[in-house]
């Protein structure tokens, strides 16, 4: 193996091959273990790196959006619903798109929301509601979706406000607005307080910054903030921000979040970084990054990146440690973990916005979800059956 060195000129820091554990551009050597992370917690795990980079399976986000593509439309109605054990439901009904005989039923529970394409064919229509041009029972309808519905108590919801509250409930579910925090870590740096203290990074720091985003002015901006104060400077000055794909991406920076010198702690930049489910490292060093060196509760997934220099070329070496209770998502690392210029963008940003909707389903992200679900159906059935 080589031991001979390659200068990073943008960074300072000294790279070698036998630091990447003989990583290079045409290597075949799989990694199996850590090279960026120190890792010995149980909560935390070393996500696999399976085959090779391919931009196709960057696009691997679902969208939940069966209310606003089926049920936004003059000939769509909701129906409150109570069953006999008095739980709760909103059912929102409309013509199939596929078969004039066949309807759409979504039903709204506290925990999810159901899509059933219902024939109607078998439906018995009274002759009273033929001349009344009243459709389809919804007994009969709520009988076919589910048989235990059938007796249940209904109304059907004559406010507008249902359709408001029905797509909030939806969106809630498909996040499209991101925070994540992006962690500056120097040559040799290991606490918490040393990360939260730097107010400047290397210029590799920066040529990734501009990769991930543009620098915005924070005071008036308008867009989409993260949570940073946009009025009196009071999480910072400036900041990064994307618009990628059809989401709106706002990063905590370490280097640009206030600085105080009276607080060694830090408790500013902490509150931001510590409260995001997705943090990105980048590491500026050959040291490893413990994930226990920075206390949250919040954080589930870290991205590790460590700029390193092939054949004269910047590249990132990328790791990602995740929580044990959050299930393993797409895109997966390929081995080796090394990623072009052109390539680590649009990997880090698939990999953070569908890392955290995935965490959002899980422990105490999904409870939260669940108590939000629950209070508005709850909400729209009160209303109308008492």
């Amino acid at each position: 193996m080589s031991n001979n060195k390659k200068i990073d000129n943008n960074s300072n820091t000294e790279t070698s091959e036998e630091s990447l554990g003989g990583l290079n551009e045409s290597s075949e050597n799989e990694v199996n273990e850590s090279a960026l992370f120190e890792n010995n917690s149980e909560i935390w795990e070393l996500e696999p790196m399976n085959g090779n980079y391919d931009p196709k399976k960057l696009d691997v986000f679902e969208e939940n959006t069966k209310y606003k593509d089926y049920f936004i439309k003059e000939e769509s109605y909701n129906v409150a619903v109570q069953s006999k054990k008095k739980e709760n439901f909103v059912f929102s009904i409309t013509m199939s798109p596929n078969d004039e005989e066949s309807i759409y039923v979504l039903c709204h529970s506290k925990e999810k929301s159901v899509l059933k394409e219902i024939s109607t064919t078998d439906f018995e229509i009274s002759l009273l509601r033929k001349m009344f041009c009243q459709g389809y029972d919804t007994n009969e309808i709520l009988k076919n979706f589910n048989k235990s519905l059938e007796g249940s108590k209904y109304s059907i919801c004559s406010n507008e406000k249902e359709d408001n509250e029905i797509l909030i409930m939806e969106k809630t579910g498909n996040a499209t607005q991101f925070k994540i925090g992006v962690l500056y870590v120097g040559e040799g740096q290991t606490k918490e307080t040393d990360f939260l203290s730097n107010q400047e990074g290397s210029s590799a720091w920066n040529e990734f910054l501009e990769i991930l985003g543009d620098r915005v002015t924070l005071k008036g901006w308008e867009g989409y903030n993260g949570g940073l104060n946009t009025k009196k400077d009071r999480g910072g000055k400036e900041s990064y921000f994307t618009k990628w794909k059809d989401y709106d991406i706002m990063y905590h920076v370490s280097t640009l979040l206030p600085y105080s010198e009276k607080d060694p702690q830090q408790v500013i930049k902490k509150k931001h970084i510590g409260n995001d489910v997705v943090v990105i490292i980048f590491i500026d060093g050959n040291q490893k990054y413990n994930p226990e060196s920075l206390k949250s509760k919040q954080n589930h997934i870290l991205i590790a990146v460590k700029p390193i220099i092939i054949n004269e070329e910047t590249k990132y070496h990328v790791e990602v440690l995740t929580k044990t209770n959050v299930p393993k998502y797409e895109p997966q690392l390929p081995n080796p973990p090394i990623f072009n210029q052109d390539q680590i963008r649009d990997f880090i940003l698939t990999k953070a916005c569908q890392g955290e909707r995935v965490a959002q389903k899980t422990g105490q992200f999904l409870e939260r979800y669940l108590r939000f679900r629950e209070a508005v159906v709850n909400k729209i059935v009160n209303r109308y059956i008492k």
